[in-house]
């Protein structure tokens, strides 16, 4: 476009006018209340639409607002917050043209033609403008449809201030902040002054329409919106917000049952904390198939179900599906749901009900299925001690031969899985019984009588686990036994101390030993993205300098031992029973052990498989095949496509947001994050807003103005008042920004999280309180700066 031209809202179909425009347009085609405005078309600074006085009559009497809306603006790759002109009560023609004059020339900026040439690759911008007549603003504000510090999509954010919106948006003005949820209730909410300032219909209107905007957008918006002075509400503004990973909550699983009851226990602790989409897809299935494969052996479920039943999958995060376990309660005799919540939480639960019996005939007949599915435990194991031994995955030369390898070999792992799950039935059989024979009576063990029966079963010699225990103490006294242990390995840095243990022959010769044995055991072991000691041996020396150090230091050290059971004094039954109760641990602990070999080949092969797709092209690195779905990998190795290259990549970006979310330790329903307090600011410590997620240390540059900064080092954290569009060229060496102004919505949080800085907003004192030199730990997660 070469001439001005003027076009109404409801004229535009499609962003060629620049994203403020058209997200305007969307907004009146909703049926939203949007203020009477025009767009100029390839607005030119010396030359306005020869019909300006015509459409400005149109818009009625008072003051208008002028604004760019030049192409990509506001659009779904990059905010362009404040790059070009705004201007405001403008009034009459001469004024609106020289407001218009203003925003063309606001292209032209050096700092805006940087910021176009770094988003977009093009210096040159063509500039429309919108006309829009101004509301006489009682409050106004912005609405995040998804929490862009979080990156919660079932959290709704709205900031408010009172009059126009401007002084929010620049930061100058700290708004009331609330958050809603999806059922429209205000879960938190603060007040910038000695009271909020919308009441419940304010709020409720506001989330109800932003709700409405974000369902036709089809994705997250971050909207402008002000009240009038008769109440009346009204939108300014609508676009994508463009800093957010892939929804959090985007692989949850549907439960059985809407009050299904829930744990992030025991499962949590073999998989502390978010997994990959793969890690959740293949692990997080295998765990929920094993258990199926046990209720229906026993007669408890009909057949296994391929949506998830017994384990749950929310916001990133594994769960135990309890409610989904007392399934077995209503199936055999002598089962409750206080014996399954205290196997499986170490507690009863209140929450957690009996599911309705399974007829008195069929309970009999199940509870022997149960006997015989325990007792047959021994000779299943023997049988995979064959096929384990015989199990291998190839490495393969192309994507698509190894893909076939694995999808043809994933039943291994859900079948290894049901054979550790019958395992340990047996063993919580038998552990069951020992502790019912140390009581002498049943389900009514005292704390005193639990712990005798723990003890008992705690002399288990020769488990797996206890025995890995007793080589690395072993690995670890012979390293704190040699002359240089001190400064070459538990003073040394971690590589420094690998480096030095495999140069000592005997050492070394240990600690290939040990990992050759237990190479395939580590860190959230059954996590296809972690890796194990073999693959990556770093967590395994670090926690070897610190017993190493201990010793060093004169420390008491333990070793892993069990004392032996002095079988005098107990009773006939427990004689027999307790040889069977230890065998029974040792052969859990065993089938552990090779569960989580089968899942170490898995994690080699999915490993080659990623390492096979970025050489050929299809991924711009081999660890993006870990967030990818099982089911959506077969696809993706059959016709790679940019499309699912980029959603992996956002869901990429939201793991370390998953990794934040803490959740109680039992949920009715589907769990829902629970919100952590901040803690309170100590010595030396300010708390503010968080603005932009992460965590940083470095020092600390006060700049009260434009001229201060001018001082920045690379890797310094920017300590300022409020940071206007003009800061945005420090924001490249930045470690970090703090300011004593400003919201989540002020230019400086909006560039800051485009940058991926940390930031906290709103310390109020910062300035005055930090001083150029010191020492900083600033907590965009927290809210907290500390003076180190």
């Amino acid at each position: 476009m070469t001439t001005s031209k003027i076009i109404t809202l409801d004229q535009i179909t499609d962003d060629s006018c620049g994203g403020k425009a058209h997200g305007l347009a969307q907004l009146q085609s909703m049926g939203l209340r949007v203020p009477p405005a025009f767009v100029i078309l390839a607005a030119s600074a010396d030359a306005p639409p020869a019909d300006l006085s015509t459409h400005l009559n149109t818009l009625g009497t008072g003051p208008v607002a002028v604004r760019s809306s030049a192409q990509g603006e506001d659009g779904a790759e990059a905010s362009f917050a404040g790059q070009y002109d705004t201007v405001l009560n403008v009034q009459g023609e001469d004024a609106v043209q020289a407001a218009i004059r203003q925003c063309v020339e606001s292209a032209g900026d050096a700092r805006a033609e940087a910021y176009q040439q770094r988003q977009t690759g093009n210096a040159g911008a063509v500039m429309n403008v919108v006309v829009q007549r101004m509301v006489n603003a009682r409050y106004a504000g912005v609405v995040f449809t998804a929490d862009p510090v979080s990156a919660r999509r079932d959290h709704l954010v709205i900031d408010a201030v009172a009059g126009l919106g401007e002084a929010l948006v620049s930061g100058e003005a700290t708004p009331d902040h609330y958050v809603i949820d999806p059922d429209g209730v205000r879960v938190a909410s603060h007040s910038a002054g000695d009271q909020l300032l919308l009441d419940a219909t304010a709020l409720e209107e506001i989330a109800a329409d932003a709700r409405r905007a974000e369902a036709v957008a089809g994705q997250p918006l971050d909207l402008e919106w002000a009240i009038d002075e008769a109440g009346v509400l009204y939108w300014l503004q609508a676009r994508p917000i463009t800093t957010l990973p892939a929804d959090l909550g985007e692989f949850d699983t549907e439960l059985p049952r809407p009050d299904d009851v829930l744990t992030i226990s025991n499962v949590s602790e073999m998989m502390p904390g978010a997994v990959s989409p793969l890690t959740g897809s293949f692990t997080g299935w295998g765990i929920d198939y094993g258990l199926q494969d046990m209720q229906v052996k026993v007669g408890a479920r009909a057949a296994i179900d391929p949506a998830w039943q017994v384990t749950a999958w929310g916001f990133g995060h594994l769960f135990l599906n309890l409610t989904g376990n007392v399934v077995m309660g209503a199936a055999v005799l002598g089962s409750s749901v206080e014996q399954t919540a205290q196997t499986l939480c170490g507690r009863v639960v209140p929450e957690l009900k009996p599911l309705p019996p399974q007829p008195l005939w069929r309970r009999v007949i199940n509870t022997g299925k149960l006997l015989h599915y325990c007792w047959r435990a021994p000779s299943v194991v023997q049988d995979f001690d064959a096929e384990m031994a015989a199990f291998q995955l190839a490495s393969c030369a192309t994507s698509r031969e190894q893909w076939a390898e694995i999808e043809g070999k994933a039943w291994f792992f859900n079948h290894a899985m049901a054979v550790h799950i019958q395992s340990s039935a047996l063993s919580g059989f038998t552990s069951a019984i020992v502790e019912n024979m140390v009581a002498r009576r049943s389900n009514q063990a005292s704390l005193e009588e639990q712990a005798e029966a723990v003890r008992l079963l705690a002399g288990a010699s020769e488990v797996e686990s206890a025995m890995m225990l007793a080589e690395l103490d072993e690995l670890v006294a012979q390293v704190a036994e040699h002359p240089q242990a001190p400064t070459g390995f538990a003073q040394a840095s971690i590589e420094d101390a690998l480096s030095w243990l495999r140069s000592q022959p005997d050492l070394a010769e240990g600690l290939s030993t040990f990992l050759r044995d237990h190479g395939h055991r580590g860190y959230r072991e059954l996590c296809v993205r972690d890796p194990s000691w073999g693959d990556d041996p770093a967590t395994l020396v670090q926690s070897m300098q610190a017993a190493v150090s201990a010793r060093l230091a004169g420390g008491v050290i333990k070793q892993a031992s069990h004392a032996p059971i002095d079988e005098v004094g107990l009773s006939r039954g427990l004689r027999f029973v307790l040889p069977r109760a230890h065998n029974a641990i040792r052969r859990r602990e065993h089938t552990k052990s090779h569960l989580v070999r089968a899942a170490h080949r898995f994690k080699l092969a999915f490993a080659q498989l990623g390492a096979l797709l970025a050489e050929e092209g299809h991924l711009p690195d081999a660890d993006l095949v870990y967030f990818f779905g099982m089911d959506e990998l077969a696809a993706f190795v059959a016709a790679p496509g940019d499309a699912r290259v980029a959603q992996a990549e956002l869901r990429r970006k939201a793991l370390p947001f998953q990794q934040k979310l803490s959740f109680p330790e039992i949920s009715v329903g589907k769990p829902q994050p629970v919100e952590v307090a901040a803690a309170a600011a100590g010595d030396g410590a300010l708390e503010g807003r968080p603005a932009s997620t992460g965590v940083v240390e470095g020092t600390a540059r006060v700049a009260l103005t434009l001229a201060d900064a001018a001082s920045l080092q690379p890797g310094e954290i920017l300590v300022t008042p409020i940071t206007d569009i003009g800061w945005t060229p420090y924001f490249s060496m930045i470690a970090g920004l703090v300011t004593d102004l400003g919201s989540s919505v002020s230019h400086g949080a909006v560039i800051a999280r485009e940058y991926g800085l940390p930031c906290v907003v709103n310390t109020r004192v910062g300035t005055r309180v930090l001083q150029t030199g010191d020492r900083v730990r600033l907590d965009g997660d927290s809210g907290l700066v500390t003076r180190l």
